[in-house]
């Protein structure tokens, strides 16, 4: 599963607290959208023709391009158009086949590939049975540490079972085992290839060899990575339309909205929000808007101190102008959230989902609801303490908005400011979380199934930083995960979501949507939130 990060997008924000403005007292007058007037969409307009040549900003440089340590968004969005998995996520978020040309589901623990037949990798040799089966194994390689593994929990086995076929038996069914085929825990590369170049596989020096329509073909560290059109590429339907596109590193993100107002950079994903409006405005090309599965949330890290009655939790939650955060952080491009599991990540039984969400009314903004929780329950003698980091530019303005929206119902906020890497740290240090009350954060599904987010509510869960344990939500998610009717897996699932969002063990800020900037000489790849799943780059070619 991907690893988490507080940086869901880029962000260049110009404002300061104080810019969130909140009403003095009883309902926000706000209660329309922060954003009427943006239309989300999943494609833009379909490329006219080919390009020699374009650039595209990514804002780090990967650490590696093996597949198995795949876990930020830029090495995602680069890797996506190199290497191919089994199958892929398609631009409205659902499971499409890749290298395999079909499967069957024989037993409910059995799953059967069988793949494309003169599929080559990058350099010339046929794929195989065999090289699938060693790509998959080698998330469950503990030696190796995939940061795919949680993927494969209920593996048992994978064996080639034919020239161009692969069989996975699980322990138990799982409905999520395909959904994440599509992720990089499905990826394949060259056994050989992989064999031969040992620790330098994925690195500058090693490159990789992959099934993709386009090739890695130049690592200037530091500086760039550059792709070429692979004219074998077995997909007629995602030829490269661009002949070489070269990803640039751009760490700042005023540098990064000057190149694409200058044309140097032809494209960007996760637009610093302060910018969308001067981007949209530049004449030099366009901002789209497509759905995401990500959400932004401020996570209880402990229930034992000032945050253990669920009442205060309630309170802070009805105290919040999500609104206001929106146009502050988000420069409008979001929507407020009212749960872990975001309307993005709905990709089966929306009527189900909508319904429940619908329902779910402790994210409304209510002052006096909020002030009336906090009497019943007795404000803590303690402040509540949040971490932010000046690492990530809206923490310390949606941090400033939380403190003063507890200042109005009477409850005591201190924030607490940690460096970046230390901040980050509390993902995997137990330690690094001790004396947070709540943590800011963004997170979302690597697909579109929301039974990926409650599992980490689950008893023992790495994620459950909370301790939470509940016997009637566990048994729900686990059902949940084993059942493969889509209506069916969305009625518990959503029982369990119910149960997350009484308990609030996070409290839901807002949805971004996935922003995405094309100079109006490219057109062609889609909005949606797929980029890290899908070959994108293959869709963008010349606007006319």
């Amino acid at each position: 599963m991907r690893i988490p990060t507080s940086r869901i997008h880029q962000l260049a924000v110009g404002a300061t607290a104080g810019t969130v403005l909140l009403a003095a007292c009883g309902q926000s007058p706000d209660a329309k959208p922060a954003t009427p007037e943006l239309k989300v969409t999943t494609v833009t307009p379909k490329a006219a023709g080919d390009l020699d040549s374009a650039t595209w900003a990514v804002a780090s440089e990967p650490s590696s391009m093996d597949w198995i340590y795949n876990a930020s968004f830029d090495t995602g969005q680069i890797m996506a158009n190199v290497c191919e998995g089994l199958l892929r996520l398609d631009p409205d978020l659902h499971v499409e086949p890749a290298l395999a040309e079909s499967y069957v589901n024989p037993t409910p623990t059995t799953w059967v590939y069988t793949l494309k037949p003169g599929v080559t990798f990058h350099d010339g040799t046929t794929l195989t049975a065999e090289d699938v089966a060693f790509s998959l194994n080698r998330n469950l390689d503990k030696a190796a540490g995939s940061f795919w593994s949680g993927a494969y929990v209920n593996v048992k086995s994978i064996t080639a079972t034919g020239p161009l076929e692969v069989t996975v038996e699980l322990t138990k069914p799982d409905a999520l085992w395909n959904s994440y085929l599509s992720s990089p825990a499905g990826i394949v590369d060259s056994k050989k290839t992989v064999e031969a170049k040992g620790k330098a596989y994925g690195t500058p020096d090693g490159g990789v060899n992959c099934v993709g329509p386009y090739a890695l073909t130049k690592w200037d560290k530091g500086q760039s990575i550059t792709v070429t059109r692979d004219d074998h590429y077995f997909d007629p339907a995602h030829r490269a339309k661009i002949a070489k596109l070269t990803f640039t590193f751009v760490r700042d993100p005023a540098a990064e909205v000057n190149g694409l107002l200058s044309g140097t950079i032809d494209g960007a994903w996760f637009l610093p929000p302060s910018s969308l409006a001067k981007l949209s405005k530049s004449g030099v090309g366009t901002v789209y808007y497509g759905k995401s599965t990500q959400g932004f949330n401020a996570i209880v890290m402990d229930m034992s101190g000032p945050l253990k009655d669920v009442r205060i939790r309630q309170a802070l939650s009805m105290a919040i102008d999500r609104n206001g955060i929106i146009r502050a952080v988000a420069g409008g491009a979001a929507q407020p959230q009212k749960a872990p599991a975001v309307p993005g990540s709905w990709g089966y039984a929306e009527p189900t989902f909508q319904s429940a969400w619908d329902g779910l009314a402790v994210t409304e903004r209510n002052l006096d609801a909020a002030r009336k929780l906090v009497k019943e329950a007795g404000a803590p003698d303690r402040p509540i303490v949040i971490a932010t980091t000046n690492g990530e530019a809206e923490v310390p303005v949606i941090g400033a908005e939380i403190q003063s929206a507890a200042k109005q119902i009477g409850l005591d906020v201190e924030i607490k400011t940690f460096p970046a890497d230390a901040y980050n740290g509390v993902y995997t240090d137990a330690k690094a979380r001790k004396g947070i009350d709540l943590y800011l954060t963004g997170w979302g599904t690597d697909f579109a199934d929301p039974v990926q987010m409650y599992q980490y509510f689950q008893t023992g869960n790495f994620y459950n930083f909370t301790g939470f344990s509940d016997p009637k939500y566990d048994a729900l998610v686990d059902e949940a995960a084993q059942t493969m009717d889509g209506a069916k897996r969305a009625e518990l699932i959503t029982q369990a979501q119910q149960i997350v969002v009484d308990q609030l063990l996070w409290i839901p800020l807002y949805a971004p949507y996935n922003t995405l900037f094309l100079n109006k000489r490219v057109t062609g790849s889609p909005a949606s939130y797929v980029q890290l799943h899908y070959p994108w780059a293959a869709d963008l070619g010349a606007a006319r």
